[in-house]
Order: C-alpha cells, then sequence, then structure tokens
C-alpha cells in the first residue's frame, strides 16, 4: 500500500464525508427552503400556500436527514474497516459517495442554469472532485 496515496485517499474521503455531513445537517434542520430555491421559484416563502410549504420542507429535510446518514456512513467506512487496510472499503466509500453526488450535481446544474436560482454548484463540483481524487488514489495505493 502506497503511503502518500493511501494518505490522499484517506483525507479527501475524510473532507467529503464531512462536507455531507455538513450539507445534510443544514438541509435537515431547515424550516424553510433555501433562498437560492426561492429565487428559482421567483417567490417569497410567505407566497407559497401553506400545503406547498410543508412538503417543499418535508422534501428538504427528508434529503437533510439522506445526507446526514450518506455522509455516516462514509465516515465509518472510513474509520473503521479502511483503516484497518479493507480494499473493498476504499472502493465502497467512493461509489457511495459519487451515487449521491452525481446526480445531485446534475441537478443543481439544471437548477442554475434554466431558473433564476444560484445553488451552490461549486460545492458540487468540490464533493465530486474530493470523492474522484479518493477513488482514484486508493486505486493506486492498492
Amino acid at each position: 500500500m502506497e503511503p502518500l496515496y493511501y494518505n490522499l485517499s484517506f483525507y479527501s474521503y475524510a473532507l467529503a464525508g464531512t462536507l455531507t455531513i455538513l450539507m445534510g445537517f443544514v438541509y435537515a434542520t431547515r424550516n424553510q427552503v433555501m433562498p437560492y430555491h426561492l429565487k428559482a421559484l421567483e417567490t417569497t416563502w410567505e407566497k407559497i400556500d401553506t400545503k406547498y410549504q410543508f412538503m417543499l420542507r418535508m422534501f428538504l429535510n427528508g434529503a437533510g436527514y439522506f445526507g446526514l446518514s450518506t455522509g455516516l456512513f462514509m465516515i465509518v467506512l472510513l474509520f473503521i474497516p479502511f483503516r484497518e487496510g479493507q480494499v473493498w472499503a476504499g472502493y465502497s466509500i467512493g461509489l457511495l459517495g459519487l451515487v449521491g453526488t452525481l446526480p445531485l450535481t446534475t441537478i443543481v446544474y439544471k437548477v442554475k442554469t434554466q431558473t433564476k436560482g444560484d445553488p451552490p454548484l461549486w460545492l458540487m463540483v468540490l464533493m465530486n472532485s474530493l470523492l474522484f481524487i479518493g477513488l482514484v488514489s486508493h486505486i493506486i495505493s492498492n
């Protein structure tokens, strides 16, 4: 196992997992949609019917809990089997993360380019980059 690439993989995955948890926490605890969602909808929160407010909050919070669970799972895999040298864990972390971030990046890109919303596309690019770096480094280290 090549230490340089192992460390690069470990820290890339650690940062990606931490960002996933933080983003999940923000979304899971919101009482209303994000400001860029309102820009995309071209309205204010108060102008949205309460039934739609409820559903939008539930979608947002559900996505947040999914992010929290995915990020926590990535971190557990990283700190237990990955650190113990279990090769499968490195592949699992990268693939698990990318299965979530690649489609989400496409969605964020579409919202950014097809609405007046300004979601943080840079954050999705960063997360994908970290996951790709982690996965490629893991492959090289083994």
